[in-house]
């Protein structure tokens, strides 16, 4: 019995190759800069480095003092404004989340257009698929916003209505944190087949989400097998190939690392040799421009890295959808009779 969520990997396989062979520094740069988006760049290495000499003073002992007086502190630094500044930073992390969710789903439709066509373009796509894009967004807002307020409301039946936090509440806790569990695995299958199925569907059939999800779920009953399999063997190579992603990042982020500790260093000699303390304005001006660049240098490294397999899971969705469903088949022109490669794509300019 030939099951078709195991041959679609060898056509993601093929696909992938035919798209990223011969090697366009282009193509690979727009390919990257939307898995970027579609596919997040994993974990990065680095983290938080020696701040020095900050001129405080601690006893002999070591022990820092416990008793600074809040007079002491800057005018400034109030209770109020401290609640202020927490509020505003994450109205502005809770923006860029956004800003960056809505870019990552019009992408999806991007990334779609780019590997049927193997003309990977950003700027046309993006306009074209704006409207699909943004429908895709509210969609899955609106789909973690109810989970969450499904499973807020016995915490606020607890918080707004007095209950005493005895041992009987934290034993019928138990139960609700498994439930728990489960819907946010529910959740992030539902999304996950948003987005590998359900989009490509959106784009073959010019439905919008609600419609589309209308149209696949019959394929999804009727090759039920063949799409438990798929999810089964996403997550198992989504593991695999996270933690092999993360080894290559760390590698090449080594390499290249060392130029940039060169030119830091080299900053820092100066600065010391010009009596110039490192946290001065200008210390930190340059020194902060270096580790921009790295932080940059790194998501693109990143980026790269992961890039071919985004692209494989992509082709990988697409191949099976296409043998669930000849008519949602986006792919039927990559797929031979032989196993002759798929035809090379046009070069980008």
């Amino acid at each position: 019995m030939s099951w078709k969520a195991i041959d679609a990997l060898d056509d993601a396989r093929d696909a992938t190759g035919s798209l990223l062979l011969p090697f366009d520094a282009g193509r690979w740069a727009r390919l990257a800069l939307i898995a970027l988006f579609v596919g997040g760049i994993g974990s990065g290495g680095g983290g938080a480095g020696n701040a020095g000499n900050t001129g405080v003073t601690f006893p002999a002992d070591g022990t820092p003092p416990t008793n600074v007086p809040i007079d002491s502190l800057p005018g400034f630094v109030t209770p109020g404004n401290v609640f202020a500044a927490v509020l505003v930073l994450a109205a502005i992390g809770i923006t860029l989340g956004l800003i960056w969710s809505f870019i990552g789903s019009v992408m999806q439709f991007v990334f779609v257009d780019g590997v049927i066509s193997k003309d990977v373009r950003i700027r046309k796509p993006f306009r074209e698929r704006l409207g699909l894009g943004l429908r895709l967004f509210v969609f899955q807002i609106g789909l973690v916003l109810a989970v969450l307020l499904l499973l807020g409301l016995p915490l606020a039946a607890v918080v707004l209505g007095g209950i005493s936090l005895d041992g009987s509440v934290f034993l019928l806790a138990i139960p609700l944190v498994f439930l728990a569990l489960l819907v946010f695995l529910v959740l992030a299958i539902a999304l996950q087949l948003t987005t590998d199925f359900v989009v490509p569907t959106m784009i073959a059939e010019d439905k919008q989400v609600i419609d589309s999800w209308r149209r696949v779920v019959p394929v999804f009953r009727a090759e039920f097998s063949e799409f438990g399999l798929y999810i089964l063997i996403r997550f198992v190579l989504g593991i695999l190939a996270s933690i092999a992603i993360g080894i290559a990042a760390a590698l090449l982020l080594l390499v290249v690392a060392i130029p940039f500790a060169i030119v830091g260093g080299g900053i820092f000699l100066a600065l010391s040799a010009a009596g110039v303390s490192a946290f001065s304005t200008v210390g930190v001006v340059l020194l902060g421009a270096v580790g921009l660049l790295f932080v940059l240098t790194a998501i693109a490294v990143s980026a790269l890295v992961q890039m071919p397999v985004v692209t494989f899971f992509r082709y990988y969705s697409l191949f099976l959808l296409g043998s669930a469903d000849e008519s949602l088949d986006l792919v039927s022109n990559f797929r031979t009779e032989d196993d002759t490669p798929a035809p090379e794509g046009p070069t980008p300019a």
